[in-house]
């Protein structure tokens, strides 16, 4: 009788231990597949990211991908059933659902585009401190020699290939030289390029509602309430500056000629921006010109005997009128000075390190900085729409792109303990994927 207590016991207590032990194995792969889970949805946000827009990526540095939801979960699931091929066996989940949802971070999004363009415009500043301590005039010397014989060897390896039969008698310097011109074309147009043949009801701006300027220097002041001078618009003005051509740096392998006029106006062609880029420019003029002839005691005497001679009008009013007409004449002067490449001081004396400040390009940012965020932006966003459209010779649009995607994975693992609801245990990861 006795005995038979015991070997119930036993029982009992073996019955408890093993219980015990499944629960605690049972805990152990729940956090196992738990952590399996999360690394492959990783995994998985971080190669559907890798599907972004080439040709904006490498013009622009801006990344940016397909938007349509579908193709995203069907390119999620695929690479997070892929992920799990690969774990153990014991404890491998089964993924059960996939969606992604790209709200908040649609491609018509300024606000969102704004971090990677910050980002850029904080390395390109970076870039400008290291020319101006001289850092990059040494690594250029030290580098230059290096890249010019490599391209110099190259070059004459290229000379010495024989003539391929596939290459209709042309040998591989001619198919380069080819090649290369196909890639950079002429796009100059008689009077100045435009945007006559895009369609404008698809460009960033039209679907945001951001008109052309009437006129920058008039709600420069509503820009500055609005927005303030942050950071981001030195950076983002830096951006604009590197990227896009101007009146002095015109690239041929883009729609518009004038894009950093087209930032600042938003006119529909170059010689439309080129004549408000002028008019800014002699306004900006004018301006710094007369607070100059103001404080200049020698005009100011002559501007005074020279209001003499005119007693109908009352002299304080007279002097000012020939202090704005001389500054006028010497604006307009100076406009074409930039225009043709010259410098014009915006403050006299003032330099950084050897460089006078007072080129074209220096007017342009000064001007850029006046602008709101979401128009420079979305005139931004424009370039790179009509642009990465022609590099790619598909249709690009931002409204169909996104810059990121949030991953909703629902996941499933057959449990070991006997469960009332079913057999198998589910699991929920959701993972927010951006470009950072």
């Amino acid at each position: 009788m006795n005995k038979g207590f015991s070997s119930v016991y036993v029982v009992i207590c073996l019955s408890a231990l093993v219980f015990l032990l499944l629960c605690v194995c049972e805990l152990c792969e729940g956090y196992a597949a738990g952590s399996i889970c999360e690394n492959v949805c990783l995994n998985a946000g971080s190669s559907v990211l890798s599907e972004y827009q080439p040709d904006l990526q490498r013009r622009y540095g801006i990344f940016a991908l397909n938007s349509y939801e579908q193709k995203l979960s069907q390119l999620s699931s695929f690479y997070i059933r892929h992920a799990l091929n690969g774990t153990d066996i014991l404890v491998r989940p089964q993924l059960a659902e996939c969606t992604v949802s790209t709200e908040g971070m649609e491609g018509l999004q300024t606000d969102v585009l704004a971090h990677q363009v910050d980002t850029i415009g904080v390395m390109l500043t970076a870039k400008d401190g290291l020319e101006l301590t001289g850092a990059t005039d040494l690594l250029r010397s030290l580098l230059d020699p290096v890249n010019d014989r490599e391209d110099e060897q190259a070059s004459k390896d290229l000379a010495n290939v024989p003539v391929s039969e596939n290459s209709g008698g042309m040998s591989p310097a001619e198919l380069k030289r080819e090649y290369d011109e196909a890639m950079d074309p002429d796009l100059e147009i008689e009077g100045g390029r435009s945007l006559v043949s895009v369609r404008k009801e698809e460009l960033p701006t039209s679907l945001l509602g951001i008109r052309p300027s009437s006129s920058l220097l008039g709600y420069a002041a509503t820009a500055l309430v609005q927005d303030g001078l942050s950071p981001s618009c030195l950076l983002q003005a830096r951006y604009t500056i590197e990227v896009c051509s101007d009146l002095l740096h015109i690239r041929n392998d883009t729609i518009l000629g004038l894009e950093t006029e087209y930032v600042l106006f938003g006119k529909g062609s170059d010689r439309e921006n080129e004549e408000e880029m002028k008019k800014a420019l002699f306004k900006v003029r004018t301006a710094i010109d007369l607070a100059r002839n103001l404080r200049d005691e020698a005009k100011m005497s002559a501007y005074a005997a020279a209001a003499a001679a005119c007693p109908a009008i009352p002299q304080p009013i007279a002097v000012l009128l020939f202090a704005a007409i001389d500054a006028a004449r010497q604006a307009k002067g100076e406009v074409l000075v930039l225009c043709g490449g010259g410098t014009v001081e915006i403050i006299r004396g003032f330099s950084i390190g050897n460089r006078r400040v007072g080129t074209y390009r220096d007017y342009a940012m000064l001007l850029l900085m006046l602008l709101p965020e979401q128009t420079r932006l979305a005139r931004l966003m424009d370039l790179m729409q009509v642009n990465a459209a022609y590099m790619d010779g598909a249709a690009f649009a931002f409204r169909d792109y996104c810059y990121g995607f949030t991953l909703v994975a629902e996941f499933e693992k057959r449990s070991i303990l006997p469960q009332v609801s079913g057999s198998r245990r589910s699991g929920t990861v959701e993972q927010t994927h951006a470009y950072r």
